[in-house]
């Protein structure tokens, strides 16, 4: 593994694989406190259970614990625990039985007091329609979406997480904005993208 040329972040995931590959919980413990947040808002966004969410987002960390030996430093830590957190969503949904949805609680609310009651309800239902919405998107077409949307990652970044070419993101991406809008565009003409 080597740092060179990562930034000040990299360099301190790296440090931190190093300590766990060493077994010093120090390590664990910062990747933990950096990223279990996020992770958890991404395996919730794709499983649409907290309970599940917070149970894969622990296995994560396990797994990062008992492999980081197969950690070779090709990939930002943040990228290789992002593959393993949507591996392991995979696995889960391809055992699990009913369809999976977005819980309410997936994406994040924004508060706006100073709004009125009925705009702050047509807020709310809007943000409730997309989440509906969202839930009706394929596995791949909502693991891509979320990473991009919420999570504010670049889409060669994506493209290693989910090991998929770019172009592939791309695509994933573009079709599944293209099935939100046309389920927007059939009841609802005042949505629009930049609102997801």
């Amino acid at each position: 593994m080597e740092a060179s040329g990562a930034n000040p972040d990299q360099e301190a995931d790296l440090e931190s694989m190093e300590q766990v590959r060493r077994g010093e919980a120090a390590g664990a413990a910062r990747l933990f406190q950096r990223y279990a947040a996020p992770l958890l808002r991404f395996t919730g966004g794709i499983l649409g259970d907290p309970a599940e969410a917070e149970e894969i987002t622990q296995d994560v960390f396990l797994k990062v614990i008992g492999r980081a030996d197969q950690y070779d430093g090709r990939a930002p830590v943040a990228s290789w625990l992002f593959a393993i957190a949507t591996n392991a969503c995979r696995d889960r949904l391809r055992r699990s039985v009913r369809r999976p949805s977005i819980p309410l609680e997936a994406v994040t609310e924004v508060r706006e007091p100073g709004l009125p009651a009925d705009e702050r309800l047509a807020h709310r239902q809007r943000r409730d329609a997309v989440r509906r919405a969202l839930s009706e998107l394929s596995l791949e077409q909502r693991e891509a979406l979320v990473l991009a949307r919420y999570h504010g990652m670049p889409y060669a970044k994506i493209a290693r997480v989910l090991d998929i070419s770019e172009g592939a993101v791309k695509t994933r991406i573009f079709r599944a904005m293209e099935t939100l809008k046309a389920h927007f565009s059939e009841g609802d003409s005042s949505w629009n993208a930049a609102r997801l």
